[in-house]
């Protein structure tokens, strides 16, 4: 009985112009299938050295001055957002909110980045660069950069929460605030305070530069899965660790910079850290630095 019943699906499932090879395979076929992929993705990386750092930084010197205006104004609708939530935070009673939104500004740079990526590869590609291009440049990889970008800010919430923490063991019933930490900074609870917030925040910032270091501008720029794109980031950072150790200092300073000026040194430092990431990714994971190319987009997937 039973097998007249698959013996009829069977039958039906050929009348509807199904394909039964591919219905029939195991997990472990698509296990394999995946582990390929991946494969592929790895095999794309290429050795870097800590000179090629400075040309990722003069070419992305160099998309600044082609696209000031538009990159500019990109930027600007970051900082400008930043801005408004941080007078929200101060007017809604939560000005201890200010200080951990800041410093964990480094967590979602990967996410920021994206429309300087596509400012980028749409200069050398030699295609109209606008600012609504930049704005919706995940609509290459939706569901891949969205699941990215909820990562980021789940891993943003808990930077926050922890911050919390470590402010409340240094500072025991105490509410945080920008005044405690500027009179007590020479303090010993304030030099214990900087130790311990400086050490979870590169941990944190650490992990996410590994796994963000190149995983948006590939699935931006070749529709890669966002697994594979995660764990080919983190072995392109591993494989060139002395180069993306001077690149992680570079976009710290460059952070600092920006964040020190009240945010108007941001105008520049993050369209320079953007551009200049997406060469970094281009070397990185193609060999070259040549102005005008760019990997089609899409022309690798999951699927093959």
């Amino acid at each position: 009985m039973i097998n007249e019943e698959e013996s009829a699906s069977r039958k039906e499932a050929v009348a509807n112009g199904l394909d039964l090879s591919d219905a029939q395979k195991s997990p472990s076929q698509d296990s394999l299938k995946r582990e390929i992929f991946l494969v592929k993705e790895m095999a794309l990386v290429r050795d870097v050295s800590t000179e090629d750092v400075w040309k990722w930084l003069a070419a992305g010197w160099s998309d600044l001055k082609a696209n000031t205006a538009v990159s500019i104004s990109y930027a600007a609708l970051f900082i400008i957002c930043g801005l408004i939530l941080s007078i929200g935070f101060y007017f809604m009673g939560w000005p201890y909110l200010i200080l951990p939104g800041l410093t964990g500004f480094l967590l979602v740079g990967p996410a920021v980045g994206l429309g300087f990526y596509e400012i980028s590869r749409r200069y050398a590609a030699g295609e109209k660069v606008t600012l609504m291009a930049a704005i919706t440049a995940a609509r290459y990889n939706k569901l891949g950069i969205f699941g990215f970008g909820v990562a980021l800010a789940f891993v943003f919430q808990v930077w926050i929460r922890i911050s919390f923490t470590v402010f409340a063991l240094n500072f025991p019933g105490i509410m945080p605030d920008w005044g405690i930490i500027l009179t007590r900074a020479l303090s010993m609870e304030g030099v214990y305070f900087g130790i311990s917030i400086a050490a979870v925040g590169a941990v944190f910032a650490t992990c996410i530069f590994f796994i963000g270091a190149f995983s948006m501008p590939m699935m931006m720029d070749r529709n890669s899965v966002l697994l594979s794109s995660l764990i080919t980031s983190a072995y392109a950072v591993v494989r060139n660790r002395n180069a993306m150790i001077l690149w992680a200092t570079i976009i710290v300073i460059c952070t600092g910079i920006g964040l020190f000026t009240a945010g108007i040194g941001l105008i520049v430092t993050l369209p320079l850290i953007g551009h200049a990431t997406w060469h970094a990714y281009k070397q990185v994971m193609s060999g070259d630095l040549q102005e005008g190319e760019s990997h089609s987009i899409a022309t690798i997937s999951a699927t093959e």
